[in-house]
This record gives structure tokens, C-alpha cells and sequence, in this order.
């Protein structure tokens, strides 16, 4: 008896001590982390804003994962579904701490976008920062358009009809405008791709999330120089050749996103054969020397080199044809046309935003009218 009251004793200690050792690099993770969160929120909005977000404790967090099974996989982590308090939440975790707190700032100052993941809190208390979303049915638009069998046919076919595929890109443009427009100063999101956007499978609505590459252009200043970071294939290659960031690096991903929507193929599927396989990188988080890749020789006219000088019928998604065929030729040759002018090699010939918007809400309004008189 005495033997056994000795070891429970023990046990008690061990845990109490785990239990010390646990809270104490709670609240050092939940210091370090939430002075950089504060830094960032005040270099963001030079003071003047508000967060209306709540904070969760890692207790919180643990006990709403504990029966989770549904995940949306990310290409930087991923998000489970949550329950707490009788409410449905998307956690997110991330496996990277690179501008996490960033991310916290900027989608707080967002979340007001219908097409920006709405954050509802976040916790600090672990290595990296936890995130917490409105729930949604949610999709990555990068697992509709490229992994088929993941998916009924049905929902696909009605989440990627051309009419959704156009209404995608508007929207996603119409973040990426307010991104660039409305802050004290321009933010580049630096990495937009179909895996950071999501599609609720109820209302077919896009909502952008993870902002953690985004960089602030100084105030009066048109241009930034930071390392080289983001996805391959979607970097703008002048970016990713001198390490320059302006409006137009985000042009530049977003035309390569319009080329997916239009295709249904990803662009790193059809790269060019002279590019070894080891040397295409998925992520890009420090500084990238020209041996590692030439980017004068890789990126440039990458998608004009793939068109040449093929037919719009022979490029587009053959859901797309099936659906309306020759009918809409004029609109997807416009739609690639815009394809063309955002993924040009020098940015000093791409548009902005908000005029690659205003043209895709154009296409957007044709297609509307053609659909009208079909009734």
C-alpha cells in the first residue's frame, strides 16, 4: 500500500511539473508571438485601426480540434474544422512561422471582404500561431481544378462551369485591388494561387486566405527589394531575377492563376522540358542565387510558349467547350488575351489591378448577356 501511494504521489509530480513546463511555453509563446502581432498591426495601419477579432487559449484550440476529421489541405499547412461552444469554426495551422503574424494583421483588417476568409480570433500560445475562421463547406480552388477524382463530378462540373470560373476571378481580383488600393500604402501579396483560395461549396463564393508574404511598398515609393519568396510558377520573373516587388508581381501571379482557371491544368504539368525536375521548387523562402535558376531563361513568355500560336479552342478546358462550344469563343480569346497581357516578362507592359478587374468584369457582363438571350 505504501508502495503504491508512493507512485501515485510521483506520478501526481511528473504530471504537475509537465503541466508547469506546458503552461510556461504557453505564455512565452503567447509573449513572443503577440508582440510581433502588435508590430506588425502597427506598422500596417500606421495606428489607425481595429481588430476586431477574439483570442482563443491553446486549451480553447485543443478542445475544439479533439473530435475534428475534416482537413482542407494547404500548401504551407492546413485547416481542421472546429467546434466550440455549439459553433462550427475552421482552424488553421501553419507549418511555417514565416510571416504568420503578418497574416493575423492583415486578413484582420480584411475580414469584411466577402471574398477574404472572415478570421474570427487566433491563439498564440504555440510555436506558431493558430488561426480561426468563419466555417465553411470549403474547397482549395487548386484541389477543384487539379485533383478530379477528390470530388463528385457533379458539384465539380457546377463549381468550374465557365460562368463560376469568370465569377472566381473577379472576385479574387476584387481582393487583390483592395489589397493594393485601400491600405495606407500598397500591399503585394506575393504568392496568390489556387491553393489560397477557397471556394464555399454552398454559395460558390472565392475567399482568399494566407497573407503571410505580403509586404507593404514603402510610403511615396513605387517599389520594394526583399529575398525572393512565393511559388515558382507563379513568380513574377523580374521579381524573382532582382528581387523587385511592385503592384505588377501581383499581376503577374494573378495571370498565371486566369491561365489555370482558363485550361484546368496546372502550370507546373506543362513546364518546359529543359527545366530539370530537381531544380523546380515548390516553396521559395530565402534568397535564390541565378545558378539555382535562371529566371531570365526559365519563367519569360513560360505561358506564350505553351499557346504559340494555337487556337482558344485547342487551350481551353474541354469542360468549358462542352458546356458552350464555339459560342463563346470571342470571350475566351478576350480572357487570354488578358492572360497574355498580365504574364508579360517585363512589367513595365502589364496592367494593374484594377484595370485586369475592370476587364474581367467586362468579359464577366458578355457572358451574362450571352446566357440571357439563351433563355
Amino acid at each position: 500500500m505504501h508502495h503504491l501511494m508512493s507512485a501515485l504521489l510521483t506520478t501526481k509530480k511528473l504530471f504537475s511539473s509537465a503541466s508547469v513546463k506546458k503552461r510556461k511555453k504557453e505564455q512565452d509563446c503567447y509573449l513572443n508571438n503577440g508582440s510581433a502581432v502588435l508590430e506588425e498591426i502597427l506598422a500596417l495601419c500606421n495606428g489607425n485601426c481595429r481588430i476586431p477579432i477574439r483570442y482563443f487559449t491553446a486549451t480553447e484550440i485543443e478542445r475544439a480540434i479533439k473530435h475534428s476529421e475534416k482537413k482542407i489541405e494547404l500548401d504551407e499547412g492546413y485547416m481542421v474544422t472546429g467546434s466550440l461552444e455549439n459553433h462550427l469554426f475552421l482552424i488553421r495551422f501553419s507549418l511555417y512561422s514565416y510571416g504568420v503574424h503578418r497574416d493575423i494583421a492583415i486578413t484582420a483588417q480584411m475580414s469584411h471582404l466577402k471574398n477574404v476568409l472572415r478570421l474570427i480570433g487566433c491563439c498564440l500560445e504555440f510555436e506558431e500561431p493558430v488561426m480561426v475562421y468563419e466555417y465553411i463547406e470549403g474547397i482549395s480552388l487548386g484541389d477543384l481544378l487539379f485533383e478530379e477524382g477528390n470530388h463528385d463530378d457533379q458539384t465539380r462540373k457546377s463549381l468550374l462551369s465557365w460562368g463560376s470560373r469568370l465569377r472566381i476571378a473577379n472576385e479574387v481580383a476584387s481582393a487583390l485591388v483592395f489589397l493594393h488600393t485601400e491600405f495606407t500604402t500598397p500591399i503585394i501579396h506575393r504568392d496568390i494561387k489556387p491553393h489560397k483560395v477557397i471556394i464555399d461549396q454552398n454559395s460558390s463564393i472565392a475567399k482568399i486566405v494566407d497573407f503571410s508574404f505580403s509586404i507593404s511598398l514603402p510610403s511615396g515609393e513605387l517599389e520594394v527589394q526583399d529575398r525572393v519568396c512565393g511559388t515558382i510558377e507563379y513568380l513574377d520573373p523580374e521579381y524573382g531575377y532582382c528581387g523587385i516587388i511592385t503592384q505588377k508581381t501581383d499581376v503577374y501571379s494573378f495571370g498565371v492563376l486566369l491561365f489555370e482557371l482558363l485550361t484546368g491544368k496546372e502550370l507546373r504539368d506543362i513546364m518546359e522540358s529543359n527545366v530539370e525536375e530537381g531544380n523546380v521548387m515548390d516553396r521559395v523562402d530565402s534568397a535564390i542565387s541565378e545558378e539555382t535558376i535562371n529566371f531570365e531563361n526559365f519563367l519569360p513568355n513560360l505561358i506564350d510558349r505553351y499557346i504559340k500560336e494555337g487556337n482558344i479552342m485547342d487551350i481551353a478546358d474541354n469542360a468549358i467547350l462542352e458546356e458552350h462550344g464555339i459560342e463563346i469563343q470571342q470571350q475566351l480569346q478576350d480572357y487570354l488575351n488578358l492572360v497574355k497581357k498580365c504574364t508579360t516578362y517585363n512589367r513595365k507592359n502589364r496592367p494593374y489591378m484594377i484595370q485586369v478587374a475592370k476587364e474581367l468584369c467586362r468579359i464577366h457582363k458578355c457572358f451574362h448577356a450571352f446566357t440571357l438571350g439563351q433563355i
